[in-house]
């Protein structure tokens, strides 16, 4: 028996259109950048079942994708004419009506209330008929009058299976002049294309032949590089193609073990097993102790990392924000498996920041939060946050665990100092760390690299001499710690910890959860 080939998710999404069409939906919304392929796709339905297919958009008219047909509807560029044009014709034609960026007529500053009622009278006409009308756009954001009326589509980017396709499809149109040296495992390449549209990832490969002059694993930093650029073009999300290893963050080594553990959940032995996947971890704690260095090291370099900027998502029109977030996170999902880094969550979600901008800020966070819960994508979130106090309780939650990162103690300290030394070229085992860790008490982990960043300054400075121990003191003995200017805050922290569990098992802060053998034995 032969094994059916697995259906790509852009096929998935197709089938669906074409079983709301055959349900008789009299309006499908389909919310997507990707106007070439989505028409592409509604072009296979109409002819699968046997319908004629226009297309209409405000500066052409409606046009019929049979060349057969003479028909005009350049005079048609009107929105209500052609909602009314549509209504009034043969009601016997099987057909579908695709309508381009009809969305600003909809919602927003520019929405029209004639041509949502227009549409509602399409709606009501189309039911009795064998006739659909697609609104095809980036953005939906569907009218309450028509909600109802209206079924929503959400269709993904390319998956790995579609950019298979697509990679097999430009290598084949390549002139022979070109080298081709991924002939036999391209997974890597297909990765690196994840998260782009069709037509992004044809340009980017077109481009890293074009400065390469040949296609093979050379193509991959050009291609990460481009995709970089594209992903932050989007304003809200930030792709880190370079990340750190466990091996760069001092100290929090129940944070590190947790998350190496949470790593394993993701194979394909766990998933058999019915281990089910941790959906993310929020890190809590005192400014500049580790949490976004930890973040970059969950990925560390396996996976993609993407950095959400949620301030980023609020825009100025209404449902700008939420449709923001949408786009961001369906971004997230065809990189996967990835890993989406929040930074400083509480700014934008937390407190009552909902009251202040029309409730906003509450229904981004709901997005999310809906999401996180039913997302069945292999992306883990990591969330840091300084101002726990600020925090929603809905919010923390959705994340699997939470961990509070405070001050490191003296052994972390020496280890910190040691990475940073190491870093920069200097062996560790030439200073007297336990003598600067005793001297940067209370320092964090960035003021430490500040104290190593320091000496090696003042050491080029003084004629290029060497760094000593000397200089790691005396940088130390200037610097005012964050622990000093900030106590009150800190200690406010450090009340809030009994709700998280430690980072680090050095640290006396946080919830420690008593060994229930131990307790048992002594009962």
């Amino acid at each position: 028996m032969h094994s059916q080939k697995t259906q790509t998710a852009g096929q998935q999404t197709a089938d669906r259109i074409a079983r709301l069409i055959r349900a008789r939906y009299p309006v499908i919304a389909v919310q997507s950048h990707e106007e070439v392929r989505v028409t592409e796709a509604i072009q296979a339905i109409a002819a699968q079942q046997d319908k004629a297919l226009y297309t209409w958009t405000i500066s052409r008219g409606l046009e019929t994708c049979d060349d057969s047909e003479t028909f005009d509807g350049t005079g048609l560029t009107d929105p209500v004419d052609v909602l009314q044009h549509i209504v009034g014709s043969d009601g016997e034609e099987a057909a579908i009506y695709v309508l381009k960026d009809l969305h600003p007529f909809l919602a927003g500053d520019r929405a029209d209330p004639v041509v949502i009622r227009a549409l509602r009278d399409v709606a009501a006409e189309l039911i009795k008929r064998h006739q659909t009308v697609i609104l095809l756009s980036p953005a939906v954001d569907v009218p309450a009058d028509a909600e109802k009326d209206v079924a929503v589509v959400d269709f993904p980017l390319p998956d790995a299976g579609e950019l298979a396709e697509q990679v097999e499809s430009f290598i084949a149109n390549l002139p022979d002049t070109v080298e081709i040296g991924v002939n036999g495992d391209r997974r890597e390449l297909i990765r690196a294309l994840q998260g782009l549209t069709a037509t992004e990832a044809d340009a980017v490969l077109a481009e890293a032949v074009i400065e390469l002059g040949h296609l093979d694993t050379d193509a991959i930093p050009v291609i990460l590089e481009a995709k970089a650029q594209i992903i932050r073009q989007s304003g809200a999300l930030e792709y880190y193609p370079e990340q750190a290893a466990y091996s760069d963050v001092g100290g929090l080594d129940l944070l590190k073990a947790w998350c190496q553990q949470s790593e394993t959940a993701f194979s394909d032995a766990a998933q058999a097993f019915g281990v089910e996947p941790d959906r993310g971890v929020l890190i809590v704690g005192v400014p500049g102790c580790g949490k976004s260095l930890t973040a970059k090291a969950v990925a560390g370099g396996k996976r993609p990392l993407l950095r959400l900027d949620v301030g980023a998502l609020f825009g100025s029109l209404v449902g700008q924000s939420e449709q923001q977030t949408r786009n961001a996170l369906k971004v997230a999902e065809a990189v996967a498996p990835a890993v989406m880094w929040l930074d400083e969550c509480e700014k934008a979600l937390g407190g009552n920041s909902g009251e202040l901008d029309g409730g906003t800020s509450q229904r981004v966070m709901g997005t999310l939060l809906t999401w996180m819960e039913e997302t069945t994508a292999d992306v883990f979130v990591v969330a840091t946050a300084n101002q726990a106090e600020r925090l929603r309780p809905e919010l923390i939650r959705r994340f699997s665990e939470v961990f509070f990162v405070d001050i490191p103690q003296a052994q972390e300290r020496q280890e910190i100092l040691s990475i940073h030394l190491e870093k920069r070229n200097r062996n560790s085992s030439d200073y007297d760390l336990n003598c600067v860790a005793k001297a940067t008490e209370s320092f964090t982990g960035s003021e430490l690299e500040k104290v190593v960043r320091g000496a090696i300054k003042r050491a080029f400075a003084d004629d290029r001499r060497l760094v000593t121990t000397s200089d790691l003191l005396q940088i130390a003995d200037e610097m005012v710690p964050l622990s000093t200017t900030m106590q009150n805050e800190i200690e406010d922290m450090r009340e809030w910890a009994a709700r998280a569990r430690p980072a680090s098992s050095k640290q006396d802060t946080g919830h420690r959860v008593e060994n229930a053998t131990k307790r048992a034995i002594e009962l």
